[in-house]
């Protein structure tokens, strides 16, 4: 079991998150525009909206809320909890190209939310809820995450369930494995079953099959710092040299003035722009 680690004061940490770290693998320059670079007028970071990420977000939440409420709200609550939280993302604020775009989203997070109301008993009873949680992995590089549900089992030990809003299957669980090391660290309890719960098409999660956790701290820490040396040398080259990939070309336009700005994200420090398809 990942053993609970000595929490050290450290000066301007480097938080390691499995979206960050997916940056970086895919291409360093892409994980810089993202993760590091700063509007030099507003010093927050730049994200590009994304119905996706919109219908994420608004899914998520609505059953973070739920979930907070301890079962004690209709069905009918939550769908009306997530209107309001797609008001948020209405229109070139949620990265929609038009209306009907939009609705067909919409549609979506409303069947998902009712396919999970109807199955939600399965998760069973929820471990304490930590925000947040975090785990030193070397000098200022700390992983974090934020776990969408821990379960504990009849023998005591956690479950980890991820819900996923997306069309496919995730074929990497790294992600699942970062949440049960943070999980066994804080909680200091074992975790012996990590699931994606795929909201869309499925009536239960779905589980992986759960290796053992030290190799995948060691790969971790391995991957941390490589982007730490990366950070320290400051040389952000894409993935694709000279080319370009999607990712580095869309954040380079909204620094160049191209996209349209939408609204501050002030709890995580972000300026949201729209930019054309």
């Amino acid at each position: 079991m990942i053993q609970k680690p000595k929490f050290e004061y450290i000066k301007n940490p480097i938080f390691v998150s499995y979206t960050s770290l997916k940056d970086f693998l895919n291409c360093p320059r892409a994980y810089y525009l993202k993760n590091i670079y700063k509007d030099p007028k507003t010093g927050f970071r730049l994200q590009i909206a994304s119905p996706y990420l919109s219908l994420g977000s608004t899914v998520h939440d609505s059953v973070k809320w739920f979930l907070d409420m301890k079962g004690q709200a209709t069905s009918d609550q939550l769908i009306q909890k997530f209107r309001n939280f797609w008001l948020k993302y209405t229109g070139k604020r949620g990265g929609f190209a038009s209306r009907e775009e939009e609705g067909n989203f919409g549609s979506r997070g409303l069947k998902m939310l009712e396919n999970f109301y109807k199955n939600w008993q399965v998760l069973g009873k929820g471990a304490p809820a930590i925000t947040f949680p975090k785990y030193p992995l070397l000098d200022n590089m700390v992983l974090m995450g934020n776990f969408d549900f821990v379960g504990e089992k009849t023998d005591g030990s956690l479950q980890i369930v991820d819900f996923k809003t997306g069309a496919n299957d995730e074929k990497d669980p790294i992600q699942l494995y970062i949440y049960a090391i943070l999980a066994e660290a804080n909680l200091e309890k074992e975790v012996s079953a990590a699931s994606f719960w795929y909201l869309d098409r499925d009536d239960a999660p779905k589980d992986i099959v759960l290796d053992p956790l030290e190799p995948k701290l060691e790969w971790l820490k391995e991957k941390s710092k490589e982007l730490k040396q990366a950070i320290e040398g400051g040389m952000w080259v894409c993935i694709k040299g000279d080319q370009v990939c999607r990712d580095c070309k869309d954040y380079q336009a909204i620094i160049d003035g191209k996209g349209e700005f939408q609204f501050t994200d002030y709890r995580y420090k972000k300026d949201i722009y729209y930019l054309e398809r």
